[in-house]
Order: structure tokens, then C-alpha cells, then sequence
């Protein structure tokens, strides 16, 4: 079979001839304040339902291979910091031959710190191949793929001892390709943050935050569907900081409404249009970190607030996460992480509640290679007909800095 031919060469490349670049850490310098890196990973993995389709579970073995490269701008500079990673995804499967891809990844991050400023940007671009494994974008028998353009702006001010401000600008843009009955989205967000010392460990924050987004149109078999733009509107109270001894992290909680435009509907040929309502709901957004021992670890994200459904769908969407780290010597650790979604979509009656749990167990010899072998398993509960699914996943990684 094709790739049984193709897999051993990268393969072999991954896990044993590249040790020989791990003697030199950097790779290369350039000057004073240049450092290249070497970023290289393989995996094997197991999917028992490929597609994420109910009534048609299709399992097969995926083969990754990523190698890549990590610029590093900054070296012996206190204020600046610059990073650059780019990774090409050789993707192979051992029956679905006709999923095989490769994929390109890049991503520059920087930051810049002074007395009196913090500031954060990211740019990146991703090609993407997934199945719409959280019940929002999967179509049957088929893999979605996508184009992604992130760049992200943010800075605070110190105002004073006890102020300071925050803002910036996020811009997303995700484009499917060849996929008209999936629904493209672009949109900027900018958040306002003043925030007030309490303790020297907890800032206070009052904010606000303002998001725009256009949908574009989609095609469902004789049904079409025109482009519509929404905004949001996120006002919002919180802290940040070292909350309780042994707890760490954020959190906003506020009222958050939206407002779109109506867009044009036809069903073979009939025209129609969709109404769409301003609505609000509760936001949140929060992140925690706990530390409950010196090798136990727990994080908790929680998120509520309005999203974009696959078909281009108004959703309300209720998100928490919780991993769980722990180290079990210098060489070996474990991580489990439980994960819920309860996604509501506004045009029609469908609601979906996505489950993900799983554990991993890493070993890392040295500070160049990490080994992993993991378990995930998820499931999508949903009101619609035929978007109810369950899969498993077992997977071996090794990667190289």
C-alpha cells in the first residue's frame, strides 16, 4: 500500500537520525541575538470513527510526521522578544488514502516589556483538516479543510501604582475550502480593561469588549442561504491574580448581547428571508490554575458566550474544561482532562452537548525529546438527526526541540 511504502523513511528520520542534531542546542546563531531551532514530531494514532458519522463508523491508522523550525529574536535584548515557528504536517492514512495531506503551519509571537508597558502580539496562518470533531462542522464522509489568519494585538499601560489599562485588537479569518455548505467567518474583537491594584497579588477589572463578524452564505442541497454580519457587545466585571493561596488565574463575568442582520433564504428556488433577533445572555470568561501539591496541578477553563455554527448558524455555547497534571519524577507525567459543551443554536430547535475525556502519560529523557502515549475519547449528543456520535483515539507522539 502507498503509505506502507511512504512511512518508514520519515519515520526513521524522526526517531533515530535526528538525534544528531540534538548535539548542537541552538542549531545555528546569528549573532548576538539570533537562535534557530530544530522542531521535529512524529505520531501514530488510532481513530475509530474517522469521520464522526453515527450511522457509518469508519476506523483507520493516521500517520503524522512535522518537521519544523523555531527562530528566536531576543537573546542578551531585556525588552524585546520575538518567536517564529513554522511546522509542515505530512499526514498519511493506512486504508482512507484519499484523506492524505500536508499542511502548513506559521506563527510569530513578540512581546515587548518596559516600566510602564506590556505588550503582546501573534500572527499566524494554519491549513487545517478536521472532521468537526465537536459536532459543529462535520460532514458525513468527507474531511474539512481550511485556511486560518490570526493576528492578535494586546497592550496594558501603568496609569499609576494602582492603574492600569488594557486594550487591543484580535482579528480572525477562517476560510473553507471547497465546502459551500460550511459557512466562512472574519471578524475583529477589541477589548477596554482598567484595571485597579487591590493587594499586590489581585487587580480588580471593570471592561468592555466589542466584536464584529461577518458569515458568509451557504448552500444545503436546494436551500441557500445569504451572508449576514452580527456585533457583540461584552460588559464586564473581574479580577486577576493570585486569587487564594494555592489558586491562580482570572476571571470576567458580565452581560453580553448581539445584534445581527436579517439575510436572504431560498428553498428551491422559493426566496424567504431569516429574521434574526438581538438577544443577550450571561458572558464569562475564566481561566484557574491550582496547585494543590507540588506535583498536582489542576487548571479549569470555563466560557460562555455567543459563536457561529458550522452552517453559518447563531449559537449560544457553554464551555468548561478541566485537566488535570501530575509529575510523577523528573523523566515521567501524567495528565487526564474532562471537557463540556453545551452549544444551543438559535435559528432552530438543535441542541448538542459535547463530551471529551482522556489521559496521557509522557516521558522526557532529556530536554530535547518528549514521548507521549494518550487516550481520547468523544461524544456529541445532539438533537438533530444524525449528528450524534461517539470516537476513540489512541495515539504514540516523540518530538524534538
Amino acid at each position: 500500500m502507498k503509505i506502507k511504502q511512504f512511512l518508514p523513511l520519515p519515520v526513521i528520520l524522526a526517531f533515530a537520525g535526528l538525534p544528531v542534531v540534538v548535539q548542537a542546542a541552538p542549531l545555528v546563531s546569528i549573532g548576538d541575538n539570533v537562535d534557530v531551532f530544530f522542531r521535529g514530531s512524529s505520531s501514530v494514532q488510532w481513530q475509530s470513527n474517522v469521520f464522526y458519522d453515527e450511522a457509518d463508523e469508519q476506523d483507520d491508522i493516521k500517520f503524522t510526521v512535522s518537521p519544523g523550525f523555531e527562530v528566536n529574536v531576543g537573546r542578551g535584548l531585556s525588552d524585546l522578544d520575538l518567536s517564529i515557528i513554522t511546522r509542515y504536517d505530512i499526514i498519511r492514512y493506512d486504508q482512507l488514502s484519499d484523506l492524505d495531506n500536508e499542511l502548513f503551519h506559521l506563527k510569530a509571537i513578540s512581546s515587548y516589556k518596559s516600566s510602564r508597558w506590556d505588550v503582546d502580539g501573534l500572527v499566524s496562518y494554519d491549513e487545517d483538516q478536521s472532521s468537526g470533531k465537536d459536532g459543529n462542522a462535520n460532514q458525513k464522509g468527507k474531511i474539512n479543510e481550511s485556511e486560518s489568519i490570526r493576528a492578535n494585538l494586546n497592550g496594558e499601560y501603568r496609569l499609576s501604582p494602582k492603574f492600569s489599562v488594557g486594550s487591543g485588537v484580535n482579528y480572525s479569518d477562517k476560510q473553507y475550502q471547497d465546502q459551500e455548505s460550511l459557512a466562512d467567518r472574519e471578524s475583529f474583537k477589541i477589548p477596554v480593561d482598567i484595571f485597579y491594584e487591590l493587594t499586590p497579588k489581585v487587580d480588580l477589572s471593570v471592561g468592555y469588549a466589542y466584536t464584529a463578524t461577518d458569515v458568509s452564505g451557504t448552500k444545503l442541497g436546494n436551500t441557500l442561504i445569504g451572508s449576514y454580519d452580527k456585533e457583540e457587545h461584552f460588559f464586564n466585571v473581574g479580577a486577576r491574580g493570585d486569587l487564594l493561596p494555592k489558586l491562580a488565574g482570572f476571571f470576567k463575568v458580565g452581560y453580553r448581547t448581539f445584534d445581527s442582520d436579517d439575510s436572504s433564504k431560498s428553498v428551491g428556488g422559493v426566496p424567504t428571508s431569516i429574521n434574526r433577533d438581538s438577544r443577550g445572555t450571561m458572558g464569562l470568561d475564566a481561566s484557574f490554575t491550582y496547585s494543590a501539591t507540588p506535583k498536582l496541578t489542576t487548571a479549569l477553563n470555563l466560557h460562555r458566550g455567543f459563536g457561529v455554527g458550522g452552517e453559518g448558524q447563531e449559537t449560544t455555547t457553554t464551555t468548561a474544561n478541566l485537566t488535570a497534571s501530575y509529575s510523577i519524577n523528573s523523566y515521567y507525567s501524567a495528565r487526564a482532562n474532562f471537557g463540556y459543551t453545551l452549544r444551543e443554536y438559535e435559528t432552530n430547535d438543535r441542541e448538542d452537548n459535547v463530551y471529551s475525556t482522556g489521559f496521557r502519560l509522557s516521558y522526557v529523557p532529556n530536554r530535547y525529546w518528549r514521548l507521549s502515549a494518550g487516550y481520547n475519547y468523544n461524544q456529541n449528543d445532539s438533537s438533530a438527526q444524525g449528528q450524534s456520535y461517539e470516537a476513540h483515539m489512541v495515539d504514540l507522539s516523540a518530538s524534538l526541540r
